[in-house]
């Protein structure tokens, strides 16, 4: 009898880690029985792990970096049938001449998919202007996109297969995408019981990987002003700290806030919610409405955050009911398992077989 894994495709994914969402992901894959395999040029501060870990930082030349990248491509392209790319990236290229790789991946029929996660398609002056529009400052409205990531989509848009967003608000900069949400490995993230702090101190966990993106110095500020009107609480910051030990400073928190600018949540309000955990962030209404009514995070922006801390840590019951129905959302959502059921779909439509070789 044959064994069904040998006519499943091959899955790469490569070559931008972020928060760990490509090993992950792999593993889950080989769980079922796939050859699945993470590939990272970069390494993250948090302390992920990828199957094949290049970590291109560590050589200075320029030249070394290509070199070693070109390798891999040709080893790769010939090992796997699904290039499952994030963040914009793919194995090679430059912001003047992106993606030489494509055409050829594209000839030899492989499956193409590019997962776009945030900054990689959003330019970070734009957050610029949403800060000084917060702040009531007349600014003319500028591309969401730099140059050169427009000119990177144009060859995402030509030879991938599938365009994948994590979040609803990309969209906007990547038309016709679909949307695949940030995953959530739930045999990690465990709920908690709800419980008080005993030394009745009221944590509120911050984990910013982009403090522009996430508006940090509103909630600093808001959290100053509580603690000058008296109020006992403290602010769990958690910058460039290793996954091992984030989930512990989780723990200690009653509430996280998340971001206050953009309109959308990332993984953060993910994992805080898997543990039991309220969550604060601003959202846009319309997206809200339109892909996730149902979503259990208490809506706030730089005006009113103070106020709605302040009412949040009031309200026993409201934190309560959000630990429970936030933690059945993510599963409901955003479980790995449920994760790789849509990109599995996804690599069948898009036409995705083993290929005779290897």
């Amino acid at each position: 009898m044959s064994d069904p894994s040998q006519k499943r495709p091959r899955v790469l994914f490569c070559p931008h880690d972020i928060g760990g969402q490509m090993p992950m992901m792999a593993r889950t894959l080989r769980e079922r029985g796939y050859s699945a395999t993470s590939a990272a040029y970069n390494r993250e501060w948090f302390g992920y792990v990828n199957d094949i870990d290049m970590d291109l930082k560590q050589y200075p030349s320029t030249r070394e970096k290509w070199t070693r990248s070109y390798r891999f491509f040709r080893w790769a392209r010939h090992e796997y049938d699904v290039f499952h790319f994030f963040w914009a990236k793919s194995f090679l290229g430059t912001r003047f001449h992106p993606h030489p790789d494509l055409p050829i991946l594209k000839r030899m029929g492989k499956t193409i998919l590019c997962h776009f996660r945030g900054v990689d398609i959003l330019d970070l002056k734009y957050f610029d202007y949403i800060r000084a529009r917060t702040e009531g400052q007349e600014r003319p409205e500028p591309p969401m996109s730099r140059p050169d990531q427009l000119r990177s989509l144009k060859y995402w848009v030509r030879y991938a297969d599938a365009l994948l967003v994590s979040e609803p608000d990309l969209h906007a900069a990547v038309p016709n995408s679909i949307l695949v949400p940030q995953a959530i490995d739930l045999r990690v993230y465990e709920p908690q019981p709800y419980r008080k702090s005993p030394d009745g101190v009221f944590r509120i966990a911050h984990a910013p990987s982009l403090r522009k993106k996430k508006g940090t110095e509103y909630i600093e500020r808001a959290v100053a002003q509580l603690q000058s009107e008296g109020e006992k609480v403290e602010l769990i910051l958690i910058e460039k700290v290793p996954f091992q030990e984030v989930k512990a400073m989780y723990a200690r928190s009653d509430l996280g806030v998340d971001q206050i600018l953009f309109g959308w949540h990332g993984k953060v309000s993910l994992e805080l919610m898997a543990m039991g955990k309220p969550v604060i962030c601003y959202l846009d209404h319309d997206l809200v409405s339109r892909y996730r009514p149902d979503l259990p995070i208490i809506n706030a922006n730089p005006h009113n955050l103070v106020d709605v801390i302040r009412k949040t840590m009031a309200d026993d019951a409201l934190r309560e009911r959000l630990s429970r129905e936030g933690a059945e959302y993510v599963r409901r959502y955003h479980d790995v398992e449920r994760i790789m059921d849509q990109c599995l779909e996804i690599y069948t439509s898009c036409g995705a077989t083993r290929s005779q070789h290897g």
